[in-house]
């Protein structure tokens, strides 16, 4: 019962922003159909992908035996799947309304546009359920060290004190041991 009311809400969410996204006159260019088809297609592909990510993350729960972690990230498969249902449907619709020539086409394209938004965001809810938004690495993202030519290096360091003599670059404060707790001559 529960899953039909999140599906129920999900699809009104749906259609309701897909009534709020629509672009007015002069704002974006219309894609053709097979553009469509084809951005529908890839939409679909990266949701399904989503979906099996957050599978993963259920199972990382489970394995650290969390259970704060696994419901909150159930909660968000749960919604994941309702979105995947209604892209799903969406993409039928799609296909059946560029055969047709419908018009509708282009809110059942709107649709699954707006599944896919929702969905990864929920994939991004699902990896902070985890802790794990700090380890994803885009395989876009590069860092470069540049170091400045007038710093000594580490040999150098070692070898040379501030002053330039040799010797550790700290001076070594003198060792001073306590006196003996009990006399060296009783047993």
């Amino acid at each position: 019962m529960r899953l039909k009311t999140v599906f129920g809400l999900v699809a009104c969410t749906l259609l309701a922003s897909s009534a709020s996204a629509q672009p007015s006159s002069g704002q974006q260019r219309v894609a053709s159909d097979a553009e469509k088809l084809e951005a529908s297609a890839d939409h679909l592909a990266r949701m399904k992908a989503a979906l099996k990510q957050v599978t993963g993350r259920i199972e990382e729960a489970r394995n650290e035996k969390d259970v704060v972690k696994l419901n909150c990230v159930n909660e968000k498969l749960t919604q994941i799947k309702a979105l995947y249902k209604v892209a799903e449907q969406a993409d039928v619709a799609l296909h059946e309304a560029v055969s047709n020539r419908d018009p509708g086409a282009e809110a059942e394209f709107s649709k699954v546009s707006i599944a896919r938004a929702k969905i990864d965001a929920l994939r991004g809810e699902a990896d902070q359920c985890i802790g794990q938004l700090a380890y994803i690495v885009d395989e876009k993202t590069t860092v470069e060290v540049q170091q400045p030519s007038n710093l000594p290096n580490a040999a150098d360091a070692e070898l040379f004190a501030g002053d330039g003599r040799r010797g550790p670059p700290f001076p070594v404060p003198p060792v001073v041991r306590p006196p003996p707790a009990s006399p060296s001559g009783s047993p």
